[in-house]
Formats: C-alpha cells, structure tokens, sequence
C-alpha cells in the first residue's frame, strides 16, 4: 500500500478528457486497498457535494470513466464521473467488500445498459 493520497483538481483541468495521473493513481490506490474515500463531486444537478464513498471500479459509461462507489450518504452504489470530481483524499480506512457488487452491471456494453438497482448520481 502506498500510503493516503490525495487528489484535487485544478481549474485548468476543469474541461479536460484526459485525467490525471495522479486522480487515477490516487482512484486505484482506493480501489485495489479498498480504502475508504472522500470526494468532492460536482453534480450539475445537486452541486458540489462531499461523499464519503467505498470505491469498487473504475468504468466506461458514454464514453466517460466512471467511478463506480457505494455511496455512505445514500446507502446505495453510485457513479460518479472524474470530470466531476473536483477532490478525492484516501482515508486508511480499510472496507469490506460487498458481495452483491458486479462490474458488468455497471460497465458500458455499448447498448448503454445497466442493473435496474443502479443509478447515476447525476440523474
């Protein structure tokens, strides 16, 4: 394990669709410890909110990468967006992993389908 790492986005970055090294190192750093995250994420519905989320995956979802998390705030998985993540800080708070949690139900299989029981945060 490498330790807490942090990532926080700059304003230039703000349109870009190409991530940061270190936003993905920092992402896959959570997900492959199962470390529990908080993020900043900017829904252009709800605005700037601050999650403290469990992440499983990283996704294709339209063409975007997805963070695909159990969300503590709602008690069910999300996606979040990277272009919408404004801040992501690993806690060394390990989580266990949730047995009901399938990537194929949240990846892109070009018909844009995906378990009924997920929804996307920005809906």
């Amino acid at each position: 394990m490498n330790g807490i790492s942090t990532y926080t986005r700059g304003v230039a970055q703000r349109k870009q669709m190409h991530y940061s090294p270190n936003l993905l190192s920092t992402v896959n750093n959570a997900i492959d410890n199962r470390l529990v995250a908080i993020i900043e994420y900017d829904s252009k519905d709800k605005g700037i909110t601050t999650r403290e989320i469990e992440p499983m995956a990283l996704v294709y979802k339209d063409r975007r990468r997805n963070l695909v998390a159990w969300c503590r705030l709602r008690c069910d998985y999300r996606s979040f967006r990277l272009d919408r993540l404004n801040m992501i800080k690993v806690r060394l708070e390990e989580f266990a992993r949730r047995e009901n949690f399938r990537i194929e139900d949240y990846q892109d299989a070009g018909a844009n389908t995906y378990g009924e029981e997920f929804e996307e945060e920005d809906q």
